[in-house]
């Protein structure tokens, strides 16, 4: 009886190790579906970012001079000249209040704002991520992802008693997926619009994009090669809440929504292999404080709670639909410096994450300002 029992016990550790071998291979697709929804928070957020502006700007009417040296305007508070370049300093006069004729701290550079220009800052970003997925019952994958990204921001406006702003992005995306039973090289590209309006010490920015992505996913019967194609829209807002002249605590949400579209195909192993849409949503919200250190270096610390909701695509193999993998909600945090030296504005940073993605990952940012 015993015997019996513990070839009973044998027999079920093989299936489930062979129908997890399978299983990683079949859900291959939902596993760069799943890595769609991760880089594109990533996207959204820095395209949406963009258009808030620089940590100065952040600090509104509110800027002032750290040390004043008519010899040597280093020691200017951000960037310099501290006058004449109202984009780098938020959009309000020196009480706080929009100007109906002008935009920023400018000094009364009325010419600018009659004469705006149709581009105001173009920016380059990049992004590294290498963090472990988990899915709920599942086997997690270990992840590397760069993203890079480039954007115009421009037609800048007065709008009623705020100021609103368009942009167009785009980029490329590459990132490699593997545990002990697949391996998936992932490469592709996307094409994106936002814009955004500002009401003094609140930002909303809306994002739209569209990209698509080729997979070859690497498994004990030979390679499958797959694509997937997505769409999604995001919105953030936030509110600068001061602290003083030098320190702003900045709350904020994002949502957004992510479709991802597969087409079938035949694996190597001789399997049809059918996958629904996925429809995913995600809120996160967040909190930043920003701190000018000082000789217009500003450093920032955020922290923020990605809730994950939605239909994960069931997957259908010859006819039999296997159960969806869920991702887990999870948080991320960490820090980063910036500074503006002359046009140019140049951001850093490092986050963690825990949870249902657990890693670290890095960016850098460039931005121009016309």
């Amino acid at each position: 009886m015993k015997k019996a029992s513990l070839l009973a016990l044998c027999a079920f550790i093989l299936s489930a190790n062979g129908a997890f071998a399978a299983g990683s291979h079949i859900y291959a697709n939902t596993f760069t579906a799943n890595n769609i929804t991760a880089f594109q928070h990533s996207i959204m957020t820095t395209a949406m970012q963009t258009f808030e502006g620089t940590a100065a700007a952040a600090l509104g009417g509110r800027a002032k001079l750290v040390k004043h040296d008519d010899k040597d305007s280093k020691y200017l508070y951000g960037t310099t000249p501290m006058y004449g370049w109202p984009r780098l300093y938020g959009e309000y006069g020196d009480d706080g209040s929009v100007k109906p004729e002008q935009t920023g701290r400018n000094g009364g550079d009325i010419e600018y704002a009659e004469n705006r220009p149709v581009l105001n800052s173009s920016w380059l970003n990049w992004q590294h991520f290498n963090d472990d997925v988990k899915f709920s019952g599942y086997d997690e994958l270990n992840t590397d992802t760069d993203l890079i990204m480039f954007g115009l921001a421009g037609g800048e406006a007065q709008r009623g008693i705020g100021i609103s702003e368009w942009g167009i992005f785009g980029g490329y995306v590459g990132s490699t997926q593997e545990n002990n039973f697949v391996n998936i090289e992932e490469g592709g590209g996307y094409i994106g619009l936002y814009t955004g309006y500002n009401i003094q010490k609140f930002n909303l920015s809306l994002a739209a994009n569209a990209g698509a992505l080729y997979n070859n996913a690497e498994n004990e019967y030979g390679t499958d090669e797959f694509a997937n194609m997505w769409a999604g829209v995001a919105m953030n807002a936030t509110y600068n809440i001061a602290l003083d002249d030098s320190f702003t605590i900045q709350p904020g949400v994002y949502a957004g929504y992510t479709w991802v579209g597969s087409a079938n195909y035949m694996s190597m192993s001789g399997n049809t292999v059918a996958n629904q849409n996925f429809n995913m949503f995600e809120v996160a919200p967040e909190i930043r404080a920003i701190k000018h250190i000082g000789r217009g270096w500003f450093g920032f610390i955020d922290f923020k709670y990605a809730f994950m909701m939605g239909h994960g695509g069931d997957v259908v193999v010859d006819g039999i639909k296997y159960d969806d993998l869920n991702t887990r909600d999870y948080a991320e945090y960490g820090i980063g410096i910036e500074k503006s030296i002359d046009r140019f504005n140049i951001a850093l940073n490092i986050h963690r994450r825990d949870g249902g993605r657990s890693g670290w990952s890095g960016g850098f940012n460039l931005k121009y300002i016309f």
